[in-house]
């Protein structure tokens, strides 16, 4: 009889046929062994003839088999009723599986990949929109179908012939110490696109890290099941141990303990021995609220001479439980190879950038033999169906020019030759204005890319007045991001406000705070501005402008507005270490992942007599945002502000109080203070403290409530030394004695997978109190989106 010394073949479930990943394997009893990869294919190669195979997998029997002179064996596992095994306690009254879990704990440090000095990898990344049948309808008549059924069966002949959407890329990684990466996408297709400006990452592979305190998961952080003091969080039970030659591999099923409030996972973790390392993960979210179902598969292999774990293997699916189309449930399927691992390459600091994803022109020429030489089995004829009608769908329908529209609305602009309209310019509301309706203009990147010429015009209906403002930029230096820009504008400004260069944007709800305020400074505006980034993380700007001030606030009862003319130069700078950017679409988009402090600082300086300026003072501005995760307590999220002005200001140059409080619209605006009026108080001093401390659902989580909890404390403190100059009647403070505020926010009470809709509470207590404690009580409505 020949002897085997090498078999391999694929591993199912009996009753399905689905192929099994992270099946162990066992030959000879213990003498060697592997593991099933996604696909559920294994290889075994042994020095020793192969006498038997022992196949297990957590939740089937356990088959063993005997090779004979057979090298490629498939194997069906049939799936056991019985449940995962309880928790064992030993004599000693420890449960056997919390040994594992410390030791491999104590151990992550050398398996994070954050703690290699460096690395470079290449992925290949396979990407399906499909949908499976849940409604299980029956079409019992098909010559009487209602309109439903008949969208229903449309709906699983065409799933039966195609996929909804396809995507695969080729991409190559590169990380150097302390947290500098690069990606660059080598090669992308699209289903039904023949130019994509975008392909597909292996982003999961690199954020969820079970080694993390708190791993991402798709936007999401959880607890990971080997944090520090997780045997008290998590319930581990040793479901089966595996030896594999010198090696064992247990394998350990985790969920969070009943009675836990927390943000967990369930799976199961195959730790090895050698090292105490995760050889394969598997992990999904275990809160019965999630929105969103997803679960990951992640496999591990050594690799180089280090024989450093590394992961090569994931695998995603995402399903929104709420979605359904025509009685079937979408799901998104995504499968990551990664290859050519090198973990001691020549890299330098020079070669990274603020850019850390970018995709090469020439990517989606890539022709179909690049693709094949990395993808780890051909397209099944599913997907090649799927490439073949929705390419040609692509072309008849022209979705390039759709896609290319749908990168224009991203950025809010509506393309039209080589002019896009401006969303933003479209409708406004707000307590000053009314509704504001209106339009704006702009060339785009078809006429250039380096000079953009655009205006815009609005009507209020409530001040019935027209506003309006053109500005023209060009890029000198595309590396340094160098720009020049030229503006005008007549518009409204808030009196006493803080504008600082590169501020963040307010995302589709916009900037909630200024449309709650009931005066403004009619503005005629005029500047030049030269900008672009200093260092990897360093943002300059430099501007000098004229303006005209006009506010209503001061405005005497029958008078008209007083003026206020200024010249001011104006130097900028925004700092934000380890801040990366993707190009996708087309645009920059910042990449979310660990959050850094943010710091802006600007200086200010008033040339009297220069331009028509009327006044000679200095101005400085500073602001610090960061965030700080614990495992425990969720996201404490600090903002610290503070500003001074020193010499002959008018009042709309130095601060207000940042208030919100505004009767007639009961909104949370994030950074102010929720129970102040906006122009409550003024200052030429001040230092403010906005924290919000966010618990998630960790203290109020139960079947039909399951909030986000947060808790808000705001503080602030100011003073006005230097003598005003212009008189006015109108009754301000300058919180000399501090001003104080906090509130409870019960966030996503209402929500979608998108958004969510909740009520907070605030409180005015402290030296400026109102002499009617219902007066210091504010009651506002929260909004949040995803993006």
């Amino acid at each position: 009889m020949a002897q085997v010394r090498q078999v391999q073949g694929v591993v199912r479930d009996a009753a399905t046929g689905e192929r099994l990943p992270f099946v162990s394997i066992v030959a000879n009893e213990g003498e060697t062994g592997t593991t099933t990869n996604l696909e559920g294919e294994y290889s075994l190669r042994h020095r020793q003839p192969i006498r038997s195979l022992r196949f297990s997998y957590v939740g089937y029997l356990p088959s063993i088999i005997y090779p004979d002179s057979v090298e490629s064996i498939n194997v069906q596992l049939q799936p056991t009723a019985a449940r995962l095994q309880e928790v064992v306690v030993l004599g000693t009254g420890e449960n056997p599986a919390h040994r594992i879990i410390r030791l491999a704990t104590q151990h992550r440090a050398r398996h994070r990949l954050q703690n290699l000095s460096s690395y470079t990898y290449r992925t290949y990344n396979k990407f399906i929109l499909t949908a499976t049948d849940v409604g299980e309808q029956e079409l019992r008549d098909t010559l009487q179908l209602t309109k439903r059924d008949s969208a229903y069966l449309k709906m699983r002949n065409l799933l039966g012939q195609q996929h909804l959407f396809l995507l695969e890329s080729i991409t190559d990684y590169a990380f150097l110490q302390p947290d500098l990466t690069r990606e660059t996408i080598l090669a992308t297709r699209v289903s039904g696109l023949q130019q994509p400006s975008f392909g597909l990452v292996a982003a999961e592979a690199r954020e969820f890290s079970v080694y993390d305190d708190l791993p991402v998961f798709f936007g999401k952080r959880y607890l990971s099941p080997l944090s520090p003091g997780s045997t008290r969080k998590y319930n581990f039970v040793l479901q089966e141990t595996v030896v594999q030659g010198q090696d064992s591999i247990f394998i350990i099923s985790f969920e969070p303990e009943q009675g836990k409030n927390f943000e967990g996972l369930k799976g199961l973790l195959y730790i090895n021995s050698n090292g105490w390392a995760v050889q394969n993960v598997l992990a999904g979210s275990a809160g019965d609220d999630d929105k969103r179902n997803i679960q990951l598969q992640q496999r591990f292999e050594r690799v180089g001479p280090q024989q450093q774990w590394f992961p090569t293997e994931l695998d995603v699916e995402l399903t929104i439980p709420q979605l359904s189309l025509n009685g079937h449930q979408p799901y998104a399927h995504m499968r990551t190879y990664i290859t050519n691992i090198n973990l001691n390459p020549n890299l330098r600091r020079s070669e990274f950038g603020v850019v850390a994803l970018k995709q090469q022109p020439d990517a989606y020429r890539q022709p179909d033999s690049f693709f094949q030489a990395y993808r780890p089995d051909s397209l099944t004829q599913l997907e090649q169906r799927t490439y073949e009608r929705l390419d040609s769908v692509g072309r008849e329908r022209k979705l390039d020019r759709t896609i290319r529209t749908m990168e224009y609305l991203m950025a809010r602009q509506i393309p039209i030759g080589v002019i896009s309209l401006d969303l933003r310019r479209l409708l406004r509301v707000s307590a000053f204005e009314g509704m504001r309706l209106g339009m704006g203009a702009y060339t785009n990147d078809r006429l250039s890319e380096r000079f953009k010429v655009g205006g815009y015009w609005g009507y209020a209906f409530k001040d019935r007045r027209a506003k309006y403002g053109a500005d023209a930029s060009v890029i000198l230096y595309q590396p340094l991001e160098l720009q020049l820009k030229a503006a005008y504008f007549k518009d409204v400004l808030e009196t006493g406000g803080r504008r600082l260069a590169f501020e963040e944007g307010y995302g589709l709800l916009g900037n909630l705070r200024r449309a709650l305020l009931t005066d403004m400074d009619y503005t005629t505006h005029q500047s030049i501005n030269l900008q672009g980034r200093v260092l990897r993380y360093l943002q300059a700007s430099a501007q000098l402008r004229q303006e005209e001030r006009r506010p209503t606030l001061l405005q005497p009862e029958g008078q008209p507005v007083p003026s206020f003319n200024l010249t001011e130069a104006v130097v900028g700078l925004r700092y934000a270490p380890g801040e990366k950017y993707m190009e996708q679409f087309n645009r920059l988009v910042p990449m979310a992942g660990e959050s850094k402090p943010v710091l802006w600082l600007q200086y200010t300086r008033s040339l009297d007599g220069f331009l028509d300026g009327d006044y000679g003072y200095h101005k400085y501005d500073l602001r610090l945002r960061t965030l700080l995760r614990h495992r425990t307590f969720g996201e404490s999220s600090f903002i610290l502000s503070g500003g001074l002005v020193e010499g002959n200001a008018p009042l709309v140059t130095r601060y207000n109080g940042y208030g919100s409080n505004n009767r007639d619209y009961k909104l949370y605006t994030s950074e102010g203070f929720e129970t102040m009026y906006p122009y409550e108080f003024f200052t030429d001093r001040y230092a403010a403290l906005f924290f919000s401390q966010n618990f998630g659902k960790r203290l109020l989580n139960t079947r039909f409530f399951a909030p986000d909890l947060v808790a808000v404390t705001n503080i602030g403190i100011g003073s006005m030394e230097e003598p005003l100059q212009e008189l006015t009647e109108v009754a301000f403070r300058s919180m000399r004695k501090g001003y104080f505020e906090s509130g409870l926010l019960l966030n996503s009470i209402i929500s979608s997978p998108f958004s969510g809709v909740g009520v907070g509470a605030f409180y005015r207590y402290g030296p400026y109190a109102l002499e009617n404690s219902r007066d210091n009580l504010r009651i506002k409505l929260t909004v949040s989106l995803l993006f």
